[in-house]
């Protein structure tokens, strides 16, 4: 082992992770970094984009290539190379990095740099940003079921090999300098396969469905909407696993998702808030899991008897520790002492040292953004949590229209959307998909969130307010033309309103 191995980042961490198929710690990663990724495994190439990158950088950043010196190394795309255009070739650079810097993911060095990705023209090798959600995703769109693989892949990929859209021709000119042979890599990627569980299985199902629905809708041939849909939904998947998994890998009771249609319902919010901190809270007992598997496969090796206090003790006195800030002694004790409290409390020593290293993990290796954390920063970046602000109060499933389209697209059947559905059928398909809740069963969804532990530490109108909610879920769908409400005050949702 290398002087500055440390056991609870590269061997508890890196098994955290390697469970989870993704790096869940990362408080840069943003959905153009997921695209980027996923778009990259699905097109199995890659774009020489550095000189585009010089453009899209605009002279009010630091380090920005100055536009004389463009003028001089582009003047072949150039009709007029002459010094009078320089004050006209800085204003175009700021509105290309207002178009290609929409989530603030290009900076003045390229290596960390995403731009908005219209076609293939725009996808760059990888960024430690992407987290590997991109190849977590592809694995689940690219293993057979039936014998067929998802048909959103294919949809992405004729998505983005569209490239007369009107963000990629603004780079065109750019672009056609080299030939394409030249600028494209092709990469050459080994054969994937997932074993797709339960959460998994219906992140998959929800990609399918939404593929077919927007071939319903005839979008399809919009290829910017395309990508905006499947990205958007990417970007829910991710927070639905982190929320889900525990529950498919360890049978721990599932999460209820209660989405706030943000009415300012007192008890809705409230509600809502606690059931997104339960989404926290169950990734921190997915990693206490995950990490007493792990270390139950140790017995007879590393750890004498995990059964045994003084055994798991030992374990704890020698595992390798570094650390740049804290001293590393100071850290064992540490975890020693919380091991021996659980101990204490009840807990099986196995457990104990579990939980404790658990709390080592947040503490030590992640204190700026832990597992738990990303939950935040998927969730607001993906339109499901909100408000937005790191000082925002009662932070909950506060949907955005968008990302409430694409779930709902990802969650009917074609032949529903087509024929038409009630507002308490919708409620029933997202409850079967996801367990999101919207209060279209006031009985069933006040039951699930009393199960969950939720109900009890809520208003007492909150039953009375779900039916609320569900009607202002119905007003953003119908806002968006996706539902229509009739005289009867029944509200279908489908293409034929």
């Amino acid at each position: 082992m290398s002087k500055s191995f440390d056991t609870l980042r590269d061997e508890y961490g890196a098994k955290l992770c390697e469970e989870l198929g993704f790096l869940p710690t990362s408080n840069s990663t943003k959905p153009l970094y997921i695209a980027n990724g996923l778009f990259r495994e699905s097109t199995g190439q890659t774009c020489e984009l550095r000189d585009v990158h010089k453009w899209v950088v605009s002279e009010r950043r630091a380090k920005a290539v100055p536009s004389r010196d463009l003028l001089e190394e582009f003047s072949s795309i150039l009709s007029d190379s002459s010094r009078d255009l320089v004050d006209e070739l800085q204003e175009v650079r700021f509105y290309l990095e207002r178009i290609f810097n929409p989530d603030s993911t290009v900076y003045p060095s390229y290596d960390n740099s995403v731009m908005n990705i219209s076609s293939k023209w725009l996808v760059r090798p990888y960024t430690k940003a992407e987290a590997g959600i991109g190849h977590f995703l592809f694995e689940i769109l690219n293993e057979s079921i039936d014998g067929a693989k998802s048909p959103a892949l294919e949809q992405l990929r004729l998505a983005l090999q569209q490239d007369d859209d009107d963000i990629t021709r603004l780079i065109k000119p750019i672009i056609v300098r080299e030939p394409e042979a030249e600028r494209l890599k092709k990469l050459q990627l080994e054969p994937t396969s997932t074993n797709l569980n339960q959460s998994k299985l219906a992140i998959r199902r929800g990609f399918d469905r939404l593929a077919k629905n927007i071939e319903l809708l005839g979008e399809a041939e919009d290829s910017l909407l395309v990508l905006r849909r499947l990205i958007c939904f990417s970007s829910f998947a991710v927070f639905f696993y982190l929320a889900d998994v525990n529950h498919s890998e360890f049978f721990a009771p599932q999460i209820p998702l209660l989405l706030d249609a943000g009415l300012g319902l007192g008890a809705i919010a409230s509600a809502s808030s606690s059931s997104f901190l339960s989404c926290k809270k169950v990734v921190e007992t997915y990693t206490i899991n995950i990490l007493e598997r792990y270390l139950s496969s140790l017995e007879g090796q590393y750890i004498l008897d995990i059964r045994d206090q003084e055994s798991i003790a030992e374990y704890i006195g020698n595992i390798k520790l570094y650390h740049k800030k804290n001293d590393v002694e100071e850290i064992r004790s540490i975890i020693l002492q919380h091991f021996k409290s659980y101990c204490e409390k009840g807990e099986t020593p196995i457990r104990a040292i579990s939980r404790a290293l658990q709390f080592a993990l947040y503490t030590y290796t992640y204190p700026n953004n832990t597992p738990s954390d990303f939950c935040s920063v998927i969730g607001k970046r993906g339109g499901l949590v909100g408000p937005a602000g790191s000082s925002a109060k009662q932070v909950r499933l506060l949907v955005h229209r968008f990302a409430l389209e694409n779930l709902v697209l990802s969650a009917v059947e074609p032949d529903q959307l087509q024929s038409g559905l009630e507002l308490r059928e919708l409620g029933v398909s997202l409850r079967d998909s996801y367990s999101v809740i919207i209060g279209t069963d006031t009985d069933g969804d006040y039951s699930m969130l009393a199960n969950a532990r939720i109900a009890q530490d809520t208003p007492e109108n909150l039953r009375s307010e779900l039916s609320l909610n569900a009607q202002g879920i119905a007003d953003m769908l119908i806002s968006l033309g996706l539902a229509k409400r009739y005289a009867d005050g029944v509200t279908i949702i489908g293409t034929e309103v």
